[in-house]
């Protein structure tokens, strides 16, 4: 399955989301990508929408490559397998590195909330449903629904257009949700954008645009 847009993804996974008949939903985004997809879903199901940041740890010798995650909450995700793997090629990962990362990456989603002028929306007794453009190694999606868990929702679905058909993915990602939505599970997958016509960059601009739509939605 081949995605138009973010958009027409969101739409889809709209329609999935809606069998599974939430009493309380709340929309959850991953910025950037996550955000059109979870403005649709959030459309169709009356519900708000909201934001939480999760960036990746990066690889001391790859800024693309992931060896962990943070939230703006501070919650730390490590891959403790790919800081193994670096390890054994002679190129030692300390626990000091990854808190001055982490850190680092804190106080970047700490501008970003700031510039798109957002405020939580509380999480306590509600159905959330955290979204993203596709899931690749799982671990932000993880780390989100380990965030979020925190605040005492009622459930947590955890709802992407395209992740890898990976066994120990799906089983990750169940440990940590109520409900897993996934529309298309390649078994040859190499990254998420090969399953959009259009995977452009969103700009911040076109976030806070979503963002100010959905609140008049609400």
């Amino acid at each position: 399955m081949l995605f138009k847009n973010r958009e027409e993804a969101g739409k889809l996974l709209a329609k999935e989301i809606k069998k599974l008949e939430l009493k309380n939903p709340l929309v959850i985004a991953l910025p950037r990508g996550g955000v059109p997809v979870g403005f649709e879903i959030a459309k169709e199901l009356n519900a708000p929408l909201d934001i939480l940041f999760v960036k990746k740890i990066p690889s001391p010798i790859n800024e693309e490559a992931a060896i962990g995650s943070v939230s703006e909450s501070g919650l730390v995700f490590v891959n403790q397998d790919a800081i193994n793997l670096l390890n054994q090629r002679g190129i030692p990962v300390d626990e000091s590195y990854i808190q001055q990362k982490a850190i680092e990456k804190i106080q970047e989603m700490a501008r970003k909330r700031e510039k798109y002028k957002i405020e939580p929306i509380p999480i306590e007794g509600k159905d959330v449903i955290i979204v993203d453009d596709g899931i690749a190694t799982g671990a932000s999606m993880y780390l989100a629904a380990n965030t979020v868990v925190r605040e005492y929702p009622n459930s947590i679905t955890i709802a992407a257009p395209v992740a890898p058909a990976d066994e120990s993915l799906k089983e990750m990602l169940n440990k940590v949700s109520n409900n897993v939505v996934i529309l298309n599970t390649p078994p040859m997958f190499m990254s998420v954008g090969q399953w959009y016509e259009d995977f452009h960059q969103l700009s911040d601009d076109e976030v806070i645009e979503y963002l100010k739509k959905a609140r008049g939605l609400s």
